[in-house]
């Protein structure tokens, strides 16, 4: 497969995660869909070609490790491994149900598919850092990817667990940082300009790229490790609700319930997408 091909394949499939994401979100009485949006094309990227992760042996020692320290984001998450065939439809019909595997925030160990329960924000790059270090600790050679908010790195345990995984040289770790610019209500207010400049002076190896834009993602995820000893860095630039025009940057569907006739709107606009 060309490089071109890739792309056009991953672009279609980021697609079809769109539209799945908005059908487990009806199921829903109440959840996250323009988080999960921004972040959709890389996800994609990573479940549907870059992770060595085998769906028919989603345990595997040997895997990568995929872990969403924004847990809010979860049904991008789901959307992934619903079509992978992890978790099954029926699963899906249960979402948010008492005593359900699918919690509005992913749960371990019960949620198949899921390395780390997160959610609780500002723990999930900690968990990445260690199961990385882990695995240099092994002898293995698994690569451990992990989604951090840009509201979430408010918190100052991502910069902890950020100073820690250069300290230990640890360049199995790929901290991705969904920059969509929007917290829960506001636009983000801290005055971080630049992250990139940021985890450089850390000790990361850095790529910045368009995040809703599967040629820069591709190239970003097909040139890891960007420096030997230094753990990685991709700051994606997204926009919140990416797709979805009436959700864009909009604090009303930041968490919502989305009824049959808002999904059905919203499945449009996708359809109408390019690519």
């Amino acid at each position: 497969m060309t490089r071109e091909e890739l792309i056009k394949q991953l672009t279609g499939k980021s697609k079809e995660m769109r539209l799945n994401i908005l059908d487990i979100a009806g199921k829903c009485e109440n959840t996250h869909v323009p988080s999960a949006s921004s972040c959709c094309d890389i996800v994609t990227a990573l479940y549907f070609h870059f992770m060595n992760y085998d769906p028919k042996n989603p345990l595997d020692k040997n895997r990568d490790r995929f872990i969403l320290s924004a847990g809010h984001k979860s049904m991008v998450q789901y959307a992934a491994l619903n079509l992978l065939g992890v978790i099954p439809d029926e699963m899906i019909d249960t979402i948010e149900q008492y005593n359900s595997p699918l919690a509005g925030h992913p749960v371990y160990k019960k949620c198949p598919g899921v390395e780390a329960s997160t959610g609780s924000l500002g723990h999930g790059l900690s968990i990445a850092a260690g199961m990385a270090q882990a695995a240099k600790m092994d002898g293995e050679d698994y690569k451990v990817y992990c989604i951090v908010g840009d509201g979430e790195s408010n918190e100052g345990s991502i910069w902890e667990a950020a100073m820690s995984a250069a300290k230990y040289k640890l360049d199995n770790l790929v901290m991705i940082l969904d920059r969509n610019r929007m917290s829960a209500t506001y636009p983000i207010s801290m005055p971080m300009t630049d992250y990139k400049a940021a985890l450089e002076s850390f000790g990361f190896a850095c790529r910045e790229i368009n995040g809703n834009n599967m040629a820069e993602v591709v190239e970003a995820l097909e040139t890891l490790p960007y420096a030997e000893g230094k753990p990685n860095a991709i700051i994606a630039n997204t926009i919140k609700g990416y797709g979805i025009p009436f959700a864009i940057n909009n604090s009303k569907w930041h968490a919502a319930y989305w009824s049959p006739e808002k999904v059905a709107e919203a499945k449009k606009l996708i359809e109408e997408m390019e690519g």
